[in-house]
């Protein structure tokens, strides 16, 4: 028995998760490679290369990660020397769920997917699973360092920031479940709802070695990432409010009503991070926060708004305009058809600048809404609605191309030089041109689905889970060349 969390002791057996060819194996054109060279020349090589990059590695990724997607704009790009890099680290049991008995792909992913993006920080990929494990891999190989138990699902990329020298990863745990009591309170105007069973909380880990430093129980789930701001850290939560907590040691600084529901609407940091926007349900609306007193600055309730888009959105932000989609449903509409809409507003006043219908279609399960990527005055983003992908002027909300993709997208797309990556609900990786939307290569991935998962890229590798339970590193060439998916 070994300690991999806080505290609680697990067999051993329970991680030796698959075979070391299935643990770190390469992708594309490089599977020949290996297979051909003399394995003791290459294992001597890799020895020497550990002992010579150990060190380049770990400063050749951020040393911070404050936010969903790394910043306000959810680009998650990091320009560095880090090398491509080649491996897939599979979920305990994930290679054996029999598919005969659970059928549903979201039922797999609720069980070993990876539901969101990583943080990539001090050469260790900070991986948090629907299983209820935050992993912490090396960046270089894909070897797991430890595996820290939160005792629920997590769905917020982790956190990772050094306080008072104690460096921490910092994790939100929570399902996505009503009790029978709040799942009737639906029909009633006005009712409050609480959204989240089991175990809710916010969770300091020590990134040294995953061992819990501090907990905040909350009432309901903490699905969606917070952020970190001076000293502070922010999100809305299941249960109705936005919370406040040192990030030292996990106390309360404010506690604020928004009345709705914040499922997967990540706190999004505006205006210098004096402003935190997130969006919530029952009711709908979107929300700004002074991250300094936890006031209501503002709140926009888009008409239209429909299901749970309102809670399901995180917002991107350049300079002090806010933009996110959120899915709308007219009266002229059929059941079962819906509209993505994309909304600009003024970070300071909530003041609507502008909005854009960007299409119908059939409504998406769960998640209704896709994150933007703001890049120098342009938001790239997909659609669930319409399965296209958009790029639109941040100024005016003119569309200035859009592009059918193979299936659904509900993540932050990354911009990479002239290229826009978007992973897709089949797994497919699309390798767009910046400027017409043109589909450059499709990297087929073979190892499950995206749903909300953003990639991440540092210096020439990208980082992403998968809803099937696998997360990977590829070099980025394999992504963006033609015909090499």
């Amino acid at each position: 028995m070994e300690k991999l969390d806080s505290g609680l002791a697990i067999d051993q057996a329970m991680l030796e998760f698959t075979p070391p060819a299935e643990v770190i194996r390469p992708h594309g054109r490089n599977v020949d490679m290996q297979r051909k060279t003399n394995g003791v020349l290459v294992a001597a090589f890799l020895c020497s290369l550990c002992v010579s990059t150990a060190y380049a590695n770990v400063s050749l990724t951020p040393q911070r990660w404050d936010t969903y997607a790394l910043q306000g704009s959810h680009n998650a790009y990091y320009p560095s020397g880090f090398p491509a890099r080649s491996w897939t680290f599979v979920v305990p049991g994930a290679r054996n769920i029999n598919r005969k008995i659970v059928r549903s792909p979201t039922t797999i992913r609720d069980l070993v997917g990876f539901p969101i993006g990583v943080s990539v920080v001090g050469g260790v990929v900070y991986a948090p699973n629907d299983n209820g494990y935050l992993y912490a891999l090396d960046a270089k190989d894909g070897h797991l360092r430890w595996a820290a138990n939160a005792y629920g699902q997590i769905m917020t990329t982790p956190l990772v920031e050094t306080v008072k020298s104690q460096k921490l990863a910092y994790i939100g745990v929570g399902n996505s479940v009503f009790a029978y009591s709040q799942a009737k309170r639906f029909g009633i105007p006005g009712a409050h709802v609480v959204r989240g069973t089991d175990v809710s909380a916010i969770e300091a880990i020590d990134t040294n070695d995953g061992m819990l430093r501090w907990v905040y129980p909350t009432k309901g789930e903490d699905m969606p990432t917070p952020v970190f701001v001076n000293g502070k850290i922010i999100f809305g939560n299941g249960d109705g409010h936005v919370y406040a907590l040192r990030a030292r040691n996990g106390t309360l600084l404010w506690k604020t009503s928004v009345d709705s529901f914040v499922s997967m609407s990540s706190a999004t940091p505006a205006d210098g991070g004096q402003i935190v926007v997130l969006g919530g349900t029952h009711p709908s609306a979107i929300y700004g926060i002074s991250s300094v007193s936890g006031k209501i600055l503002w709140k926009v309730h888009p008409r239209g708004i429909y299901s749970s888009s309102g809670g399901d959105g995180t917002w991107a932000a350049q300079g002090n305009v806010v933009v996110g989609q959120i899915e709308i449903h007219r009266a002229a509409q059929g059941k079962g058809v819906s509209s993505s809409e994309e909304i600009a507003l003024n970070a300071r006043s909530g003041h609507v600048l502008w909005s854009k219908v960007l299409g119908s279609g059939k409504v998406p399960p769960r998640n209704k809404d896709a994150v933007p990527t703001v890049v120098d005055g342009t938001i790239f983003t997909g659609s669930p609605v319409t399965h296209d992908e958009y790029a639109i002027a941040l100024e005016s909300g003119r569309i200035l191309w859009k592009v059918h993709l193979s299936a659904g997208m509900k993540a932050a797309p990354l911009v990479l030089k002239d290229r826009v990556i978007q992973p897709t609900g089949n797994g497919d990786l699309y390798a767009l041109d910046k400027q017409t939307g043109a589909a450059e290569n499709i990297y087929r991935n073979r190892c499950g689905g995206f749903g909300p998962q953003n990639g991440v890229v540092i210096g020439s590798t990208y980082f992403i889970g998968s809803n099937a339970g696998c997360m990977e590193a590829i070099p980025t060439s394999e992504i963006l060349d033609r015909h090499r998916g």
